[in-house]
Order: C-alpha cells, then structure tokens, then sequence
C-alpha cells in the first residue's frame, strides 16, 4: 500500500512538471512572437519614413534637377515602393504641366491685354493733344484772319444773308473744352483716377480718340481753306461723323451711376458739351448751304427765308435738348444750346426784335426745364443715385435666429 500511493504521487509530481513545461514553453513562443511582430512593426515605420524621406528628397530635386534624375533617385531608395512613387510623381507632373500652361496663358492674355491698353491711351493722349492745339489755332487764327469755323461764311461774301454769333462767347466755349481736353490728359498720362481710365479703356475703347480726332479737324479745315461752299460741305459731313461716333456710347455714359470727380467732369460733362456744339455747328452748316442759293430772289423772300432758316435750326437745337433732358436729364448738353442760342442773338447788342424774340423764349424755355429737372430729380440729375441695401424680414443678426 505504501508503495502504491508513493508510485502516485511521483506520477502526479510529473504530471504537474510537464504541464509547467508546457506553459513554459508557450510563454516562450508568445514572448518570441510578441517580440518578432514588434520588430516587424518597427522594420515597417523605418520603412514608410524611408519612403517619405524619399518623396521629399524627389520633390525638391524635381523643382532644380530634370524629371528623369529624380525618378532613377527615387527607384534606387526604395526598390519595393517604386511603382508608387512613379505614380504620384506622374500625377506632380500633370498638375505642374496644368499650372505652367495656365500661368503661359494668362501672361500671355496679360501681356495682349496690356499692350492693347498701351495703345488705346497713347491713342487718346494724341487725340487731346491734336484737340488742343487745333482749338487753339482756331481762336488765334479768327483774330487774325476773322474766320472761325464756318460761322462767318456769309459776312466774307458780303452777304445780309448770314446768321451771325457772338465771338466772344464762342471763345470762351472753346477754351472750356480746351480745359476739359488737358484735365483729361492730365489724368490719364498721370493715372490719377483708375476709374476713368478703365472707363476709356473698356467701353469707350478707341471711340474716344476718333471721337476727338474728328472735332479737331473741323478747326483745320477751316484753317487751311478758305471758308466756301465746299468747304461748308466738308465740314457737314465731318460734324455728322462725329455725332454718329459719339451715338455710339453717349446713351452709355449718360447711364452711369455714381461716378468718380474724373469721370464726371472729364466724361461725363465733357461729352454733353461737346454734343452741343457739334450739333449746333451741323444745323448751322445746313442752314448756310440753304441759304446759298438766296441771291437771286428778292429782298422779301430773302428776309422771310432767313428769318425760318434762323429760328428752324434753334428749334432742332432745342428740341434736341428737351429730348435729352427727359430721357437723360442731360443738364450740361441743355445748357451749353441755351448758351449758344444766346451767342446767336447776342451778336454785338441785346436787340430783342423779330426772329431774336423767338430765340429768347427757346433760351427761356431751357433754362427753365433745366431748374425743373434738377428740382424733380435732384442728385440724380448729376449721376448720383444713393445704394440702398434691403435686408429681408427673416433674416436676424443674432445667431442661431432666423
């Protein structure tokens, strides 16, 4: 019996040996695993920062070296991530590609664009300059050889048919648009007021300098020929020429709101005036070819034809400044026609007799609807409107309420 339970506990002492072998041993392999999967993790972290060394080192060599040194220096660092990295140099490149033909084509717009402005203000530089020195030349040359544009073609025939004009007024017309013309110059060779610039840039466009080019060589004419039928002509068609310019974008300029002091005055009154004496200078050349061919009748029909003529074209010049008044509330052009008219029957006396009756209740008449335009419309009139911003009902200024 003794030795029968000894026999079981020497088996039971090996049983429990074997079974601590066990769990020692598999406590060995999991520590051996734990051990081989960490060093795993830690190969693959070296391996992923060895990757993005490389791609950093490739960026920066592909902006000073050529494509193909950056690629072959990439395939050497990392032989088993190559494939990758040729991918995502692939989609750098496009995108660089991409970047460089857009900012080609930009600077090349750029460059059109600003070459096409260059032009477009030496254009307009020219055309103020040629503006100012013909109206000057003009008023110097009517005091010496008393021809100022075709005004005074009746008197050098000697003829009583002539519908005559104060001189002096028209001087000084003619040195308010002479101001005009070298504040504009003033401006754009200085760029002193961007919006006007971008103004003659953008929608006047070349416009402006035929525009002026075309008023100026109506003082050239007159100054290099002798003042006659043909020259009249000449100078009809000139005048006509420079109203369809200017109908090309008057309606445009007369539209704008909210103006910078440049544009307004340089612009915006400029052109008002301008419009008002070309086309007063275009009825007064139609009534001078109308009463060319008055010689022949008799001295009744004379006088009745030229008392009509004389009234007919202060009438289309007064018309024509209601209409603007009331579509534009065009102040300046309604102005500078009563001046006109003034100078027409203000010639060397106030004589308010006959057909200058007549002139003097169309003055009236302008003046008169240019107080009430600036009363009904007040800034309005002069391009000003105030922005008003409407805010909606629902909508709050506090958060998280609507």
């Amino acid at each position: 019996m003794e030795t029968n339970a000894q026999d079981l506990i020497n088996q039971i002492m090996e049983e429990n040996k074997i079974k601590e072998e066990k769990i020692a041993n598999s406590n060995v392999n999991y520590s051996l695993s734990k051990t081989k999967s960490n060093e795993d993790i830690i190969k693959e972290n070296r391996q992923n920062q060895k990757l993005k060394q490389n791609i950093v080192v490739n960026k920066r060599k592909r902006s000073f070296d050529s494509n193909s040194s950056s690629d072959s220096d990439s395939q050497d660092s990392s032989p088993y991530g190559s494939s990758e990295e040729e991918k995502y140099n692939n989609k750098n490149n496009k995108k660089d590609i991409k970047t460089t033909s857009m900012v080609s084509t930009d600077s090349s717009l750029e460059n059109l664009m600003l070459s096409h402005d260059l032009n477009i203000k030496l254009f307009t530089l020219i055309s103020s300059i040629f503006c100012i020195a013909t109206t000057t030349l003009s008023i110097i040359g009517s005091l010496t050889f008393e021809r100022l544009l075709t005004f005074d073609y009746h008197r050098q025939q000697k003829s009583s048919n002539e519908i005559r004009m104060n001189n002096t007024m028209i001087y000084i017309l003619l040195a308010v648009m002479i101001f005009f013309n070298i504040g504009t110059l003033i401006t754009i060779s200085l760029n002193k007021d961007h919006t006007l610039t971008k103004l003659i840039y953008t929608e006047l466009n070349w416009f402006y300098g035929l525009t002026q080019m075309a008023f100026g060589s109506l003082f050239i004419i007159t100054l290099l020929w002798e003042t006659d039928l043909w020259t009249i002509n000449v100078c009809l068609t000139i005048s006509m020429l420079t109203i369809l310019l200017l109908a090309f974008y008057f309606p445009e300029i007369k539209q704008k709101k909210n103006m910078s002091k440049g544009t307004f005055i340089f612009i915006y009154i400029y052109f008002s005036i301008l419009f008002s004496f070309i086309s007063y200078v275009t009825f007064y050349n139609i009534s001078s070819i109308l009463l060319e061919n008055l010689d022949e009748q008799t001295d009744d029909m004379k006088r009745t034809f030229h008392i009509i003529v004389k009234v007919g074209i202060n009438v289309g010049e007064t018309i024509l400044s209601f209409v603007l008044l009331t579509y534009f509330k065009d102040i300046f052009f309604a102005y500078t026609s009563a001046y006109i008219e003034c100078a027409v029957f203000i010639h060397e006396s106030f004589d308010l007799k006959n057909e200058n009756i007549a002139l003097f209740i169309m003055v009236l008449a302008i003046v008169l609807g240019i107080i009430l335009t600036i009363y009904r419309y007040g800034k309005k009139t002069f391009g000003y409107e105030e922005v008003r911003l409407e805010i909606s009902k629902n909508f709050s200024l506090l958060p998280g309420k609507k």
